[in-house]
């Protein structure tokens, strides 16, 4: 009896183990076939979703966050589910190709604005740039001695450049002047970037089996709506061209911002001390300039009123040389009328 037990007990530990590696076989295989099966059009959005976020999650990876080795043998796959905690990053490097916006706002100050002017744009031009826009403005000034000068310009610069060449660009451009403000921006439009993709895809597919659909069409209605839906999915096309387009001329090359200020002394970029006899000095070369401008604009304007005094003083003469000759005349008539009076009195008498 005890030996039938043991041979009973046998048994059933031979078919536990041969269910146990059934059943993992069976596992194995389902899930090789899962990884390998084609995606359908129901699994579609879920492919958009999966490379949107592994887009996402690139910085992380580039960061040391996730690696081959730490992520393990299912982050190979972009399209593996790692359990209830999300989706593993994306381990091909088409997907996780970074997609980002260089630009940078510069301002500067320059005592040789258009010796400056120059040097800028043979910069540009050196680096495979272009200039997109400019423009150029200033005060004019009334001197002195009658002639006008064009003073306190600025000139506004917005180019592109290559965003290989950028950082050398930037370091060429602050050695132009004086540098007041300084500021770059990085944009990250890799999540944007896949969308398009992922969108265009999803509409070329569309397009093709509409023009499927019309060939084997033969219905009026059904004809005019799908020729309404093909009209509409081009036009999503052309636009998500577009946007590609011009996204991809906005990260092949970087935008720069500069403005250039003409100034006779450069701005203290620290802060200056200065000595009590430093201060003394200063005022005393400033009065010193002042009296020197006072004195030469007093000259200045002295000779140049200079013909309209001595005018006036011809004219003054000639008026005074009138009146004395009136007043000579005028006397004189009173005399001889005092004279024949007093002749008329006597032979009256």
């Amino acid at each position: 009896m005890k030996q039938y037990k043991r041979y009973l007990a046998l048994i059933c530990a031979l078919l536990l183990a041969v269910c146990v590696f059934t059943g993992c076989s069976a596992t194995a295989n389902s899930k090789a076939s899962y990884d390998s099966a084609a995606p359908t059009e129901a699994s579609a959005p879920e492919e958009n979703y999966r490379i949107e976020s592994t887009t996402q999650d690139a910085p992380a990876a580039a960061e040391g966050a996730w690696t081959d080795s730490e992520a393990g043998s299912d982050s190979v796959t972009t399209s593996s589910y790692s359990g209830e905690d999300g989706l593993t990053p994306a381990a091909d490097s088409a997907l996780s190709a970074e997609k980002i916006i260089y630009s940078a706002d510069l301002y500067l100050q320059t005592t040789e604005f258009d010796k400056t002017m120059q040097t800028l744009e043979a910069n540009v031009a050196a680096c495979g740039g272009f200039v997109e826009s400019s423009n150029v403005n200033g005060d004019i000034r009334y001197n002195d001695d009658g002639t006008t000068q064009v003073v306190n310009r600025y000139a506004y610069y917005t180019v592109r450049v290559p965003a290989e060449k950028f950082e050398s660009f930037l370091t060429q451009a602050n050695g132009l002047g004086n540098v007041l403000s300084s500021s770059r921006n990085a944009e990250n439009v890799t999540s944007s970037y896949t969308d398009y993709e992922a969108r265009l895809s999803s509409l070329n597919t569309q397009e093709e089996r509409l023009l499927d659909m019309l060939k084997k069409t033969t219905d009026v209605e059904s004809l005019v709506a799908l020729e309404q839906r093909l009209s509409d999915v081009r036009y999503e096309i052309e636009s998500i061209e577009r946007n590609l387009r011009n996204l991809d001329r906005q990260i092949t090359y970087s935008t720069v911002s500069l403005t250039l200020e003409e100034v006779e002394i450069y701005t203290p970029t620290a802060p200056v001390q200065r000595t009590f006899g430093d201060k003394l000095a200063s005022a005393f070369s400033d009065g010193w300039s002042g009296f020197v401008r006072g004195a030469q604009r007093f000259c200045i304007g002295l000779v140049s009123a200079l013909p309209a005094l001595i005018l006036l003083a011809v004219l003054a003469v000639v008026v005074i040389l009138i009146v004395r000759k009136a007043r000579k005349k005028h006397a004189a008539k009173r005399a001889e009328q005092a004279q024949t009076a007093q002749a008329d009195t006597t032979e009256n008498s």
